[in-house]
């Protein structure tokens, strides 16, 4: 499950996770989030907070997330 509130992050675990967002965020002008959501098993509304910058994914589903966006 992805952290409820942002937890104190590195400057460069910040960086990736602003990275994989930014990739994510262009990803969806090509799918939908109902479908990465089910293509990663991470729910839609998880995938909604880490879009909107609500929260940081823990790092399981940060891989999870990174494996399928760049496939992609």
């Amino acid at each position: 499950m992805a952290q409820k509130e942002k937890q104190k992050l590195s400057r460069e675990e910040l960086d990736k996770q602003k990275e994989l967002r930014d990739l994510y965020r262009h990803t969806l002008e090509k799918g939908t989030q109902q479908y990465i959501a089910k293509m990663t098993g991470i729910s839609a509304p998880v995938l909604s907070s880490f879009k909107n910058e609500k929260i940081n994914l823990y790092p399981y589903l940060y891989v999870k997330l990174e494996a399928y966006l760049k496939k992609q």
